[in-house]
């Protein structure tokens, strides 16, 4: 790592921005999600051949509350991409005055039919599901899934080996983290002993990165920011940062080069569409990838890993169902030679 004989902190942005080139350190190496993308779906497809020859065809059903146009937008993209792959994906929407108990009776309904493999409840939920610390609430809904059919893994059957970071015994790794944990291992970057500061609470991201990433599966120093992170104590942290995962996906958070340590990787999970009608993220890319060492961008970064790793988990939940599969991942195994070597020059 560059030493430098001065403090971050005191220096202006347009001066952190040249601290680069001024140290003749090469520009940030994009990790478009692509080729990993294209990694997974090529082990998937042929999955899902092997399965089709015995008859079984997997199947993940979605339930969508409301009618976000975000929310459509992310589900069509998961049930077209489930499709292209060979795989059936139907959509069961609800009115967003659903309470939180007929929500849940109607996810036990689905997950109690043997025809559905998979199953995916998209986020967020009404504020009324969302909210309440009493009474029955969106974990209620989640707990409604058993464990094999949980593919993003927020129920209280997939929970627990992610905490204990029992990768061995894990049903379904959450998509997000699982898309991450894909990228990291793609583009060469080490965790272990690293400082990886995290952004965001989410259940089915910024959540499940943090354990995986402090966890025994990466064995990273986790450091997590959320909304009542003191200011202060989230720019330090962000500085002293080697790896930033962040997903707050709002127009009031932004991450800009003076937070960032000259080398740090950087993941921009969020999403959020700007008035200009375009996709964004919480990094100003522009800005950043001066600064870092490598860093995804938003769009055709994280996005297409996360859906790809989702047809990942619904293949695993149609073996799981046939008895053709046991819990865990190996990750050592994504070091085939789809990975790497075909992008490297």
């Amino acid at each position: 790592m560059l030493a430098l004989p001065f403090s971050l902190s005191r220096l202006s942005l347009a001066q952190i921005v040249a601290l680069p080139r001024i140290y003749n350190v090469a520009m940030a190496e994009i990790m478009f999600g692509k080729p990993v993308a294209d990694g997974i779906e090529r082990r998937v497809r042929d999955e899902v051949k092997s399965l089709s020859a015995h008859g079984i065809i997997p199947r993940l059903d979605v339930v969508l509350v409301g009618k976000s146009a975000a929310s459509q937008r992310y589900v069509g993209k998961k049930m077209e991409f489930c499709e292209r792959l060979g795989m059936q994906a139907r959509l069961h929407t609800f009115d967003d005055h659903i309470s939180a108990g007929e929500l849940r009776d109607q996810v036990q309904r689905i997950n109690d039919d043997p025809a559905v493999h998979a199953i995916l409840v998209q986020l967020p939920l009404p504020r009324h599901i969302e909210g309440p610390t009493s009474g029955l609430n969106k974990f209620d809904v989640f707990d409604a899934i058993s464990g094999p059919k949980d593919v993003d893994g927020i129920s209280r059957e997939t929970v627990p080996e992610l905490y204990r970071a029992q990768a061995e015994r894990m049903l379904h790794l959450p998509a997000t983290a699982l898309a991450v944990r894909r990228m990291l291992e793609f583009y060469g970057i080490e965790t272990e002993g690293k400082v990886a500061v995290i952004v965001g609470r989410n259940d089915i991201t910024a959540k499940p990165i943090h354990h995986m990433l402090g966890g025994r599966m990466c064995n990273a120093t986790a450091i997590w920011c959320h909304r009542y992170t003191r200011k202060a104590d989230h720019d330090r942290f962000m500085r002293a940062a080697d790896i930033i995962v962040t997903s707050v996906g709002s127009e009031r958070y932004r991450i800009t080069a003076d937070l960032i340590k000259p080398g740090a990787v950087v993941i921009d999970v969020a999403t959020r569409v700007g008035a200009d009608g375009k996709l964004n993220g919480d990094v100003d890319f522009q800005q950043v990838k001066e600064v870092a060492s490598f860093i995804t961008p938003v769009p055709k970064g994280v996005g297409p890993v996360t859906v790809a790793a989702l047809t990942e988990n619904v293949v695993r939940a149609a073996r799981f169902a046939h008895g053709l599969a046991q819990p865990g991942y190996d990750f050592a195994s994504s070091r085939d030679a789809y990975l790497r070597p075909a992008i490297s020059s």
